[in-house]
């Protein structure tokens, strides 16, 4: 393998792979021409930003970092959902939370055990840069918010990038990409070279949610991120270590279209059952909001959760459901008609005892781009027609996954195994020689290295529970023993009610 001192991990957050063309990204585009790419790179469920960046950073799916989307409930008595959004959520959960907020080893505290270092830069929220850079500080690692300049470290650092790019305290808003980059090559890079880098940029995410897919203001957002990995480029041809230094473009999670808001909280007080987005005095069934809405019932009882299912299941808008595996490796939960939530990856101790992934469809938006779905608003700020993410739509599932630099393959090669956010972290050690923690479940992407060793054959398996002729079903792709969601809906009729988007790219 090349002496590879270095790998940068750029992400832009929300990207559909099939939303990259020559012209809405050509300096994307061009990369994947001349590097490797894969066609069928995977998010984990819930495929919400915390957990997936957490994924990233921690090389293990939701089921081992126990950050199971952007907000969950960790049974600590509190009685409220243990948020994400901001750098207070993650440190009030580290002291709240048993077990700490995260459950397994950053790649930072790796690293910094064999004596590299790593760097995040974001241009996102406080809550996407404590996920990607957790424990940093802790380890004498470098991380700066271009958006939130005031949580960075080490301090020294942070006021040398506020002197040198005019950050204004209240952080950058306008070209936050773009600043993005430039603190990371300008001043970053020389004062710290480090062996693994992550650069995160939001705005193609927000962008998604506010304008739709497909809408202007979206691909404004896609070709301005386009120029700041350019940018990049450009610098990284210049270095005199250009031949060490290995790029990788990633996303998070995909999004689908919202064409209907419904409100599940509605549907179980019909039902006669009490329920709230915080537990108090009568509430038996707290619950989270979203694409997927998770329940957690104050004390178990499956007469309750079988009144919670049932309310569910009678709805228009009910989809694929998951609820505890009967037993081990059974892929039916104890609710008849539900899916063991194992099969999807996120069954850690903190998992809600019933999750359902509102209904989707394959139908296209008003701009071309495939893919709707169902979402409970509750306060969300996005309009209908937004773009949302957070369940198992195959649209939402599906990320990008592009590499170049030297020891991957390249001349456009494509790789169509199954390729997931949490083989980012292992591949990254696989390249720098570094053996991964014990909480990194993920795998190295031999697929993607030019010596690599060749991968199965993945093996994409079905697996259905069916209640008063309602299936759900999810669909898993597996690279050896290694399970990779595919997508997941409910089927009526045995007809499947969500389609795959288009694998070719999208003329936008």
């Amino acid at each position: 393998m090349a002496d590879i001192r270095h790998v940068i991990v750029v992400g832009i957050d929300g990207l559909r792979p099939d939303m990259i063309t020559e012209k809405t990204m050509p300096n994307l585009a061009a990369m994947r021409a001349r590097g490797v790419s894969s066609t069928a790179h995977r998010t984990v469920f819930p495929s919400e930003t915390r957990g997936a960046l957490t994924a990233l950073a921690s090389g293990a799916r939701p089921e081992t970092t126990g950050v199971l989307g952007n907000e969950f409930y960790s049974r600590d008595g509190s009685g409220r959902l243990t948020r994400t959004e901001t750098i207070h959520d993650w440190w009030a959960g580290e002291r709240r939370i048993v077990g700490g907020m995260v459950t397994a080893t950053n790649l930072s505290e790796t690293l910094a055990k064999s004596g590299k270092s790593v760097a995040v830069v974001t241009s996102s929220g406080q809550g996407s840069f404590a996920a990607l850079s957790w424990k940093g500080a802790d380890c004498g690692q470098t991380g700066y918010n271009v958006r939130h300049p005031a949580i960075a470290f080490p301090a020294e650092l942070a006021v040398d990038v506020a002197d040198q790019h005019q950050v204004p305290a209240s952080g950058f808003d306008r070209g936050a990409e773009r600043q993005a980059i430039a603190v990371f090559t300008e001043t970053v890079w020389s004062a710290t070279k480090p062996a693994a880098a992550i650069i995160w940029l939001t705005e193609v995410d927000s962008a998604s949610h506010r304008y739709g897919l497909g809408a202007e203001g979206m691909l404004a957002s896609m070709q301005d991120c386009d120029a700041a990995i350019g940018n990049l480029l450009e610098w990284r041809d210049r270095q005199p270590e250009k031949g060490g230094i290995v790029i990788f473009v990633t996303s998070d999670h995909g999004h689908s279209t919202i064409n209907e808001f419904i409100s599940v909280g509605d549907a179980l007080k019909q039902a006669g059952i009490s329920a709230d987005t915080r537990l108090g005095d009568g509430i038996d069934v707290l619950y989270r909001r979203g694409r997927a809405p998770g329940f957690w019932l104050r004390k178990f009882d499956k007469g309750l959760l079988q009144g919670v299912f049932d309310a569910l299941a009678a709805q228009p808008w009910y989809g694929a459901t998951f609820t505890r595996a009967v037993e081990p490796g059974v892929h039916e939960g104890i609710v008849a008609g539900t899916l063991a939530l194992e099969l999807t990856g996120a069954a850690h101790g903190r998992a809600p005892d019933l999750y359902i992934n509102l209904r989707g469809a394959g139908a296209e938006n008003e701009f071309g781009v495939p893919g709707t779905s169902i979402c409970d608003g509750g306060s969300y700020s996005i309009p209908l027609g937004g773009g949302s993410h957070g369940g198992l739509h195959a649209a939402e599932l599906a990320a990008v996954l592009i590499g170049e630099g030297a020891g991957l393959k390249h001349g456009g090669q494509v790789v169509a195994s199954r390729t997931a956010i949490y083989d980012i972290a292992p591949t990254i050690l696989e390249l720098l020689g570094i053996q991964p923690a014990a909480s990194m479940t993920g795998r190295p992407m031999f697929e993607l290295l030019e010596d690599g060793e060749a991968v199965p054959a993945p093996v994409v398996k079905e697996f259905t529970a069916a209640v008063d002729g309602k299936v759900s079903r999810i669909v898993i792709g597996h690279v050896g023993e290694r399970p990779y969601v595919d997508e997941a809906d409910v089927m009526t009729d045995g007809a499947a009610v969500v389609e795959a988007p288009r694998v070719a790219e999208l003329q936008v």
